[in-house]
């Protein structure tokens, strides 16, 4: 063959071309600045950062999160040297190794976010799959979230899933403070009415006739219907009626102002939960202030 690199020869270009593509789309590992610690289940500086980002409306104040990032960075150290895999003898009830996993999800998320610098929109490879050192090994949000759906799976409790939190409109808020093993069953019985009754993250599309869910809740479809199925003997049943029975009046009203709407996985959206820049217009006595686009 002459004149040219021939098929083989274009066939192992493209494959190069697409291998460099993957290396520089992968994302970076995260490097925690160096500092001693030990292996600890101590939560308190997480606890201080979620005290002062988060607000009442379920979102958070990237301002005061990039104030406390270094005591952020603190609790991260710990979470990556500590955990259910590496130290076990640390987490020997089901509550606590829950609990951590909550809570790693909630700071890894937090941590992301500022390293993209909070932006409104931010992209799946800075936020789900930017691996971070966690319980002894490299991990992503995405990783964690199959931990925890295999569990829901294998245990049958969807909101160990459902009700994961997260900085994004697609996932719950995050907490007010850190989870336990004593508050976290108690946390899960709320959890699920708190993210059916948020507006922005479990929507009901009027114009369309259609409820929007958050992708976590989305992907528990399956063993929420299973489950209304074998207690009430029906085999006919939606998403939205078999949610019904795991809520309290006020989310059960809201399912139901959805009765004969289609439900519909929301994806991922890559928008942080914070809240919208202000705008000011003039008035009589001076500038008037009002939230803008959220």
């Amino acid at each position: 063959m002459t004149g040219g690199i021939g098929k083989s020869g274009l066939l192992l270009s493209y494959a190069v071309l697409l291998a460099g593509c993957a290396a520089r789309s992968a994302p970076p590992a995260v490097e925690l600045p160096p500092a001693e610690t030990a292996p600890s289940t101590d939560t308190s500086e997480l606890a201080t950062v979620l005290k002062a980002v988060v607000l009442k409306d379920g979102r958070f104040d990237p301002t005061a999160l990039k104030r406390l990032e270094g005591t952020l960075d603190a609790q991260l150290r710990k979470l990556a040297i500590t955990g259910p895999t590496v130290t076990p003898e640390l987490f020997p009830t089901y509550g606590s190794r829950w609990a951590y996993w909550y809570n790693a999800r909630a700071a890894w998320s937090m941590k992301l976010a500022l390293l993209a610098g909070c932006p409104r929109r931010i992209g799946p490879e800075s936020l789900w799959r930017r691996p971070f050192p966690l319980d002894g090994r490299q991990m992503s949000l995405e990783q964690i979230d199959r931990t925890l759906l295999a569990e829901a799976r294998r245990t049958g409790e969807f909101r160990l899933a459902a009700c994961a939190p997260g900085v994004t409109v697609s996932y719950q808020g995050l907490p007010g403070e850190p989870f336990s093993a004593e508050t976290i069953s108690p946390a899960l019985a709320r959890s699920l009415d708190r993210l059916i009754l948020d507006e922005r993250r479990f929507v009901l599309d009027v114009e369309h006739r259609r409820v929007l869910v958050p992708p976590m809740l989305w992907a528990c479809r399956d063993m929420v219907i299973r489950r209304y199925q074998e207690q009430y003997g029906i085999r006919e049943v939606t998403l939205l009626t078999a949610l019904g029975p795991h809520v309290g009046p006020a989310a059960r009203r809201r399912l139901e102002e959805a009765i004969g709407y289609a439900a519909a996985d929301r994806g991922r959206v890559a928008e942080l939960a914070i809240p919208g820049r202000r705008m000011f217009y003039p008035g009589k006595l001076g500038r008037i202030e009002r939230p803008g686009p959220s």
